[in-house]
C-alpha cells in the first residue's frame, strides 16, 4: 500500500516514520519548505528517550506532489485540512479508490471532508500518541499511546481491517471502533483541558498534575463537555473523562510533554482552539447549554496569539 502523510509536523511525523521502518511505502507531505527540504537532504532525525537516529524517508511540498497514493493520512492543523485535501485533487493524488482517514484534533472534520470526498472514502481515527517538532527535520518520540478507528458512516470493511492491521504492524497500537465519536469526545476532552491549560499557563502536563487542586480545577471544565457532548447523543461519561485525562499525568506517559497547541504557540502558528474549546461552545450554543469556561478559555488562547501577531 502506498501511503501519504499529509501534515508532518510532530504527530505526522512520528505515524509516517513508524509506518515507514515498519516496510511501508511512505511519503511525507508538508507546507514548511524548510522541514521538507531538511529532511530530504539530512533525513529525518528521531530522538527518543534512549536514542537519537535518522531515517531516510521521502518528503515533498503539496505542490510538487507526483503520483497517487492508496491512503492518505491527514495530520496537518484542524485549519489547514480542507486547503490540503483540495491541493491533493489538484494533483491528482487521490483516486475514485483512495482512503483519506484523519487523525486531526478536534471536532467537526467528517462533515468538513465530506464536502470534498465521498463519505464512504473518509476514515475518522483518534490517537493519544504525542510527539513534539525540535526544528526543521527533527522529531522528538516520548511516551505510548494508541489508535481507534472507523469508517466515517460506521460501516465495517475489509479496508478498515487492512489499515488497523498495517498500525498495527508499525507498533501503533491500533484498534477498530463501533463507535469512533464517542472516542473523538474523549479525546477532545483530554485536549480541550490540557493543551489550552498548559499553553495558557506554559507548563508541561506533569506540571499541571502536580497542583495540589488539579482535581476542583479541571472538574468543572471537564462537565461542561461532557454536558455538551450528551445534548449531541454522544454518551460521554463524567468520571470515565476525569480517569483519562489523569491517566496522562505520569512522566512515562504525557507528563514531560508540551501538548501541541503549546508547540504551536511557542513557534507563533495558530493554535487548534476554534475547533477545540471554541466548537464546544458553538455546539452549547446550538443546544442552550451555558459554557463559560470553555467560552472564557478560547478568549484566552485567542488573547496569547495575539502575541505572535
Amino acid at each position: 500500500m502506498k501511503i501519504a502523510i499529509a501534515g508532518a509536523g510532530a504527530l505526522g511525523g512520528r505515524v509516517g516514520s513508524q509506518l515507514f521502518e515498519a516496510g511501508y511505502d511512505v511519503t511525507l507531505i508538508d507546507m514548511w519548505e524548510e522541514h521538507v527540504n531538511k529532511i530530504n537532504e539530512d533525513g529525518l532525525e528521531i530522538q527518543t528517550e534512549t536514542d537519537t537516529y535518522t531515517i531516510d524517508i521521502p518528503a515533498t511540498l503539496p505542490k510538487n506532489i507526483d503520483g497517487t497514493f492508496d491512503l492518505i493520512i491527514i495530520l496537518t492543523k484542524a485549519m489547514q485540512s480542507v486547503e490540503m485535501v483540495k491541493t491533493l485533487e489538484t494533483q491528482g493524488a487521490i483516486r475514485e479508490d483512495t482512503a483519506l482517514l484523519t487523525m486531526m484534533n478536534g471536532l467537526g472534520h467528517k462533515d468538513r471532508l465530506k464536502e470534498l470526498i465521498k463519505e464512504d472514502h473518509i476514515f475518522l481515527a483518534v490517537t493519544m500518541w504525542t510527539a513534539g517538532l525540535r526544528g526543521p527535520g527533527q522529531i522528538l518520540l516520548e511516551g505510548s499511546g494508541s489508535i481507534i478507528m472507523q469508517r466515517a458512516d460506521g460501516i465495517d470493511t475489509p479496508l478498515g481491517h487492512e489499515i488497523n492491521d498495517i498500525f498495527n504492524k508499525a507498533k501503533l497500537n491500533s484498534k477498530l471502533s463501533d463507535d469512533v465519536f464517542l472516542a473523538i469526545w474523549e479525546k477532545v476532552v483530554v485536549n480541550s483541558v490540557l493543551n489550552p491549560l498548559c499553553t495558557i499557563l506554559d507548563k508541561r502536563i506533569g506540571e499541571i498534575a502536580a497542583y495540589s487542586e488539579v482535581d476542583n480545577m479541571i472538574g468543572p471544565l471537564i462537565q461542561e463537555i461532557v454536558d455538551v457532548a450528551n445534548s449531541r447523543d454522544v454518551a460521554l461519561d463524567y468520571n470515565k473523562s476525569f480517569e483519562k485525562i489523569k491517566a496522562s499525568f505520569p512522566d512515562e506517559v504525557a507528563g514531560l510533554h508540551y501538548p501541541s497547541m503549546h508547540q504551536d504557540f511557542s513557534n507563533k502558528r495558530p493554535t487548534e482552539i476554534d475547533y477545540l474549546n471554541g466548537q464546544i461552545a458553538r455546539y452549547g450554543e446550538e443546544k442552550g447549554i451555558k459554557t463559560p469556561l470553555n467560552e472564557m478559555i478560547t478568549h484566552m488562547v485567542h488573547q496569547l496569539e495575539m502575541k505572535n501577531q
